[in-house]
């Protein structure tokens, strides 16, 4: 490291000493079955954590759960501490475990009692996010989608009593997991988080008292070492709570602390909430790729005994339709997330150990001790090609049994109006004779407008297209919209507003459409044929295909000469392809495979011609296109 960048780390962060210095590396006591442990802060300022009265330095890789087939978890969790990691820390996606009915799924990848405790058993400490509201590139942020369902509703803050009696719902189901977990109750778990980057929200109905209402709440079912995790600046970290941990996303070399510090006066420590040694990727952006500079701040971590999560070691997929988005506070600059959720991660999306995994690894293993004991990494598990297929079509697009509305609807409704998260909407009239008029209509997220047996135009959202030129019609004619939806906002406010379907009344020469009829097709199970056609041949189709394997082992399902649409295996949705890119082959892993005869359904919403799929032993990482990783200074 060149001098002058020493000074300016100086002169930024102080002594090394304020952070815990070597003896905070020198600690390597682990979680051990039903032996409680104290853990709390301590030395000058409080500014060093404390595990048993020694300095510690937390050591920690975020990997969630919810994106990591279960049978992999402790294959990825013992990746972790072959790097000389001593924690994980995990979001909890409410929405995943919160189902339509309003019951509670917590088997397979959902069971975050079981991933606690194989962390636990692989000697791991935990870092127990549960939000209610986290972000993490998921669908709304891991809010369920039925609180917007009336239309735009302010969340996160106490005055919303709906919000408050939904979220203390959730806490409720969080702390029955939690607390008997905590390590001063025998557990691993050794700090909860409150919320999730709370002063990044900018709403105008933020306020401190949420956040002292989530740390009371959690003090009221017995938990007392918190954290929040937070951007640098004061403006960021105006809503954190007295004597909790300031965790800044990112807290690095170069970061001024000084906001931080002010606000834990004296009385907790700061540490790196979230470092990131990748970035998030969205449709039509450049492949995933590794942050080198965050090297440099695992080796500061490591000299100073600086404490730190990185975000993500292992990123995983969002299988399914849990997929976030981004967008701007106003809903312009909307950037859907893709279904892979590799991040650029030092541990691959299907647990691949990358180079800078290795480089990583030596870094923390050269500052531990010599009594240290890491162990060598676990296999990577196997990936299989399998040879080119060629899906059948089943049926159009119109031929898909949908539900249908029994009634007609002035403004066309919300999916989440319809108690749908997502999927494909379905909007048709019939549009009165007339003159050639332009059609205004907002859509999320992408839509196809016909008018008679024509598909005019796709409105794409992130390209702001609202318009379509309607030519002149002598009689009556039938007008179907089909909707196709990403997942929702996942970070700022915008989130509370981001409905999908037809947003708003339709226009035709500015005059509103009346008299919509709806089909929905939510897509949480395979579609299915219906001996009920539409009335308008929209483009689309479904396919399918039967997929013989000696073996169950992880594939990549490359769809790269296919168009935009979803992937079933099993019965298992992978998620969405588009081949706008970057991502063009969907993980499958071994979990939903089996020996003997797969089955394959593909709805592509763009074409009625199969094309080819093969297997492939890797996700595609061809970089056509650079993007930034931006390492939250966004």
């Amino acid at each position: 490291m060149k001098f002058w960048k020493a000074m300016a780390m100086t002169a930024l962060l102080g002594s090394a000493t304020a952070f815990g210095g070597t003896e905070a590396v020198l600690n390597l006591q682990a979680p051990e079955a039903g032996k409680a442990v104290s853990f709390g802060f301590g030395g000058e300022n409080n500014a060093e954590f404390l595990l048993d009265g020694k300095a510690f330095q937390i050591r920690s890789g975020e990997m969630h759960p919810q994106r990591i087939p279960r049978s992999y978890w402790r294959n990825r969790i013992q990746a972790a501490k072959a790097m000389g990691l001593n924690t994980i820390a995990f979001y909890v996606f409410w929405n995943g475990l919160e189902q339509a009915d309003g019951s509670w799924d917590f088997s397979g990848m959902n069971d975050i009692a079981a991933f606690i405790d194989l962390c636990a058993e692989e000697g791991m400490w935990v870092l127990f996010r549960p939000g209610p509201f986290v972000c993490g590139e998921w669908d709304m942020g891991g809010l369920p989608a039925y609180l917007i369902k009336d239309g735009p509703a302010e969340l996160r803050n106490t005055r919303n009593a709906a919000y408050m009696k939904a979220q203390a719902r959730y806490l409720d189901k969080m702390a029955e997991i939690a607390i008997p977990r905590l390590a001063e109750k025998g557990g691993n778990i050794l700090m909860i988080q409150l919320e999730n980057e709370y002063g990044s929200y900018c709403s105008d109905h933020d306020e401190k008292a949420y956040m002292e209402w989530l740390k009371t709440y959690w003090e009221g079912k017995g938990a007392s070492t918190f954290y929040v995790s937070e951007g640098s600046s004061d403006g960021h970290l105006r809503f954190t709570p007295e004597g909790v941990a300031v965790g800044l996303d990112p807290a690095e070399p170069w970061t001024n602390l000084s906001p931080a510090r002010r606000v834990a006066n004296g009385k907790a420590p700061v540490f790196s909430s979230e470092t990131y040694p990748g970035w998030l990727r969205h449709w039509g952006e450049g492949n995933w790729e590794p942050t080198r500079k965050t090297l440099e701040s695992v080796k500061w971590y490591m000299e100073t005994g600086f404490s730190f999560n990185l975000f993500v070691l292992h990123g995983g997929t969002s299988f399914g339709l849990t997929a976030g988005a981004n967008s701007s506070g106003n809903g312009d600059r909307f950037q859907p997330d893709m279904t892979s959720y590799d991040y650029g991660s030092p541990i691959g999306e299907h647990g691949n150990l990358t180079r800078e995994y290795f480089e990583y690894r030596d870094i923390i293993k050269s500052a531990l001790p010599a009594e240290a004991t890491v162990p060598e990494p676990p296999a990577v598990p196997e990936s299989i090609e399998i040879p080119s297929f060629t899906p059948k079509m089943v049926c159009r697009m119109h031929n898909l049994r949908m539900k249908q509305s029994m009634k007609r609807y002035d403004t066309p409704p919300t999916a989440e109006f319809l108690g749908q998260n997502q999927g494909i909407i379905v909007y048709t009239l019939s549009l009165p004779a007339g003159p050639a008029a332009t059609l205004e209509c907002h859509a999320s997220d992408f839509a196809q407008v016909y008018v008679g047996e024509k598909m005019l135009a796709t409105l794409d959202r992130r390209l702001g297209q609202t318009t379509v030129e309607v030519p002149a019609r002598e009689k009556p004619t039938f007008c179907c919209i089909v909707v196709d939806t990403f997942g929702h906002v996942n970070f700022t406010s915008f989130t509370e507003r981001d409905c999908k379907g037809i947003i708003g009344d339709v226009l035709l020469a500015g005059r509103p459409l009346r008299g919509w009829k709806v089909k929905q097709l939510a897509l949480d199970k395979e579609p299915r044929v219906s001996d009920r056609p539409w009335k308008a041949p929209v483009i689309g189709a479904l396919f399918r295909a039967e997929m013989e394997l000696k073996e169950a082992k992880d594939t990549f399902l490359d769809m790269s000469q296919w168009d935009k649409g979803y992937v079933w295996v099993n019965g298992h949705l992978l998620g969405r392809y588009w081949k706008e890119g970057p991502q063009l082959r969907l993980y499958c892993p071994a979990d939903f495979l089996k020996a003997g005869n797969n089955k394959v359904t593909v709805l592509d919403i763009n074409r009625v011609d199969p094309a080819p799929i093969r297997g492939c032993t890797e996700r595609n990482t061809e970089v056509d296109k650079h993007t930034e990783s931006l390492n939250n200074q966004w």
